[in-house]
């Protein structure tokens, strides 16, 4: 099974990088039940269950080694671990004194499909501007600790403050090339090849899913089977959801497009039908929708 590239710097990024950042602007990223810091005594040595949750851990004093069954991962100050559910480790102290971090659980989730579960985790990269990420990290203490009882807008901040620290790590891990991706989760080697002629082909009529099937060089029904497999989603649905997000940002543009180039853009060759499925996706007329700028979720 064909490995997918790590990830090259923001300004080359390989396509699979450039598809999890475009997945995960669009999905549910919140704070769960675990957040705070703590400092731990020398010669930490412990075994941690499975959480449900991702997990944040940004060094600020000492190291930690994450020993998972199939990956292990050092982090030492200045240095953001990222964690994944699911999955027993093994927690070590890294030298003689004591460590002191920030932590933070979150999902992530996007219609039953979390784009972060096709990383190779657990991941430690070392982050620059350390400062700004430890104010980042005391601004969400205070923000997300009351939970959600908390002000909503301090809930609505402290979700913005996670996002940025999701996106400060997955760069940081770009641009060292640490960013890679997990084979057995990520799907089989033509996987990425047929993501990526779906976004690149979305102004065209002939793209579904017999198309990419052949892309693929499988049969629809099999194809689909394992689409959905891996992705959590029919590959109807998502070349749907691809085109509408495409007429979304189209109709909200500055070039303002009429309702008939906006079908020509996403693959409709009939603007009648476009508007259509444009309604029974966000509830709203194409025209209606640009007036309001309402996001579909």
């Amino acid at each position: 099974m064909a490995r997918p590239p790590d990830a090259a710097p923001a300004s080359s990024s390989p396509y699979p990088a450039r598809w999890l950042c475009e997945e995960l602007a669009h999905a549910r990223v919140e704070l769960s039940h675990g957040l705070g810091h703590s400092t731990h005594r020398a010669g930490r040595d412990v075994r941690r269950p499975a959480f449900d949750d991702y997990d944040f851990h940004f060094i600020l004093r000492g190291g930690l080694e994450y020993a998972f069954a199939h990956k292990t991962v050092k982090a030492r100050a200045g240095t953001m671990a990222l964690l994944p559910p699911g999955a027993p480790f093994h927690e070590r102290s890294l030298g003689e004194g004591e460590v002191e971090l920030f932590f933070a659980h979150f999902q992530v989730g996007r219609g039953g499909f979390d784009p972060l579960r096709m990383l190779d985790l657990p991941l430690a990269v070392a982050l620059p501007k350390r400062a700004e990420v430890q104010d980042v990290f005391e601004e969400l203490l205070a923000r997300g600790r009351g939970g959600k009882q908390a002000d909503p807008f301090d809930l609505l901040r402290a979700k913005a403050l996670l996002v940025q620290l999701l996106a400060r790590v997955l760069e940081a891990a770009a641009q060292a090339r640490r960013l890679s991706f997990d084979p057995k989760r990520s799907g089989p080697g033509w996987m990425w090849p047929v993501l990526e002629t779906l976004d690149r082909g979305l102004d065209d009529p002939a793209l579904d899913v017999e198309a990419l099937a052949r892309r693929a060089n499988l049969s629809p029904s099999h194809f689909a089977h394992q689409f959905r497999r891996y992705m959590g989603v029919a590959p109807k649905t998502l070349l749907l959801r691809k085109r509408m997000e495409r007429a979304c940002a189209l109709l909200a543009g500055q070039e303002r497009l009429s309702v008939k180039e906006v079908a020509q853009r996403t693959g409709f060759g009939d603007p009648y039908h476009f508007s259509a499925q444009f309604k029974k996706w966000t509830g709203l007329a194409p025209s209606d929708w640009r007036v309001t700028k309402i996001w579909p979720t």
